[in-house]
């Protein structure tokens, strides 16, 4: 899988949208998960001020990036915006 350690590079908004779509893309969303929490951490975002913007409590964005999160799509879309990140589709072209 791929390395889901800390994420220095993150800050770059284009490296870490590539980065969360290989992680979704390849890994399990637990992973996807933790991944967003990386990007949060490599950006050094207070997570106080990082919640209210996003419109979520503190311990809502713990519990949603973690690897027990299991989050609503609007939640997640909620805390991606924050991030200035959305999620975007593509064709499968490996789909039957």
């Amino acid at each position: 899988g791929l390395d889901l350690g800390p994420v220095p590079k993150a800050f770059d908004p284009e490296y870490a949208a590539g980065y969360l779509a290989d992680v979704l893309e390849s890994e399990s969303q637990e992973a996807f998960l933790v991944a967003v929490k990386n990007v949060l951490d490599a950006r050094k975002a207070n997570i106080s001020k990082f919640a209210r913007k996003s419109g979520l409590t503190r311990q809502a964005v713990y519990h949603v990036l973690s690897k027990r999160g299991n989050p609503r799509l609007s939640t997640l879309n909620q805390i991606l915006k924050a991030a200035g990140l959305k999620i975007t589709f593509d064709t499968d072209r490996n789909a039957a």
